[in-house]
């Protein structure tokens, strides 16, 4: 199979969900066991949501990682002080993958901070005491990444992390995840690292499965300049890899694979 780029970022075909995740995964832990034999300690990202399941799920499978050297950070979450923890993207996480694993540390963002701008200040101090090495993210149905919404985004913010309003469309995805859909609502409010932020990390790794997201992939297939409209067209000045599947794909990228 060919190799097919998004700008700088290379774009994986997989067979389906599953197949992405296992396939990312494998990527993913390749490059940490390649860091963890070159630095004492490394620093990863990750997200959750529906589409992450099946990488996280993997990863945590994963063999040979010695996650006692891993800090590992969520790129954002919602904050709303009467949210069960149960429904936060931190909780999430650790039922796909930090319950399985051994890691040095997890910072998560407080969703029930008292201070919600202290508490970004808290996580951007956490996050900038050394380098990112590992970025895993996704592409949300609006085009955001992390929490990095269309038109409230700034590419060159001098913040890591920031207090955002959570969009209708992103609502309207939200509602439909099956580990949201319980909640009966979804957050105004989300504490999130920003573009910059995500654009420190040495890797960056985007996983975007699921028919859901094959409108917001052909939008992006069709911008061809990094724009704050569309948040992860970022990516096209990214030395990144995007895994996409069957379902996901859009039609123009298929067809050069």
């Amino acid at each position: 199979m060919r190799k097919v780029f998004y700008g700088k970022t290379e774009i994986v075909l997989c067979d389906d969900s599953n197949d992405l995740g296992k396939k990312s995964a494998s990527a993913v832990a390749k490059t940490m066991k390649k860091l963890l034999a070159e630095k004492e300690e490394l620093r990863i990202v990750l997200a959750a949501g529906e589409s992450q399941s099946s990488f996280l799920n993997a990863l945590a499978g994963e063999s040979g990682v010695d996650w006692s050297r891993v800090v590992c950070f969520n790129i954002d979450d919602f904050w709303d002080i009467r949210m069960p923890e149960k429904f936060t993207c931190g909780y999430q996480t650790a039922k796909e993958l930090y319950q399985k694993i051994n890691a040095r540390s997890v910072n998560l963002v407080r969703f029930n901070a008292v201070d919600p701008e202290a508490e970004c200040q808290r996580f951007e101090k956490l996050l900038r005491e050394k380098p990112i090495d590992i970025l895993c993210q996704g592409i949300g149905t609006s085009g955001h990444l992390a929490l990095d919404e269309p038109f409230d985004t700034d590419f060159n913010d001098e913040q890591w992390v920031r207090l955002v309003n959570v969009t209708e469309q992103s609502k309207k995805q939200l509602r439909a995840d099956p580990n949201f859909e319980a909640l009966g609502y979804i957050p105004e409010k989300g504490i999130t690292m920003t573009i910059p932020a995500i654009l420190s990390a040495e890797y960056c790794y985007t996983m975007v499965p699921l028919k859901l997201k094959k409108e917001i992939l052909t939008k992006l297939s069709n911008t061809d300049m990094a724009t704050e409209a569309l948040p992860a067209s970022i990516l096209l000045t990214i030395n990144g890899v995007l895994w996409v599947d069957r379902d996901s794909c859009p039609e123009s990228w298929l067809r050069q694979f």
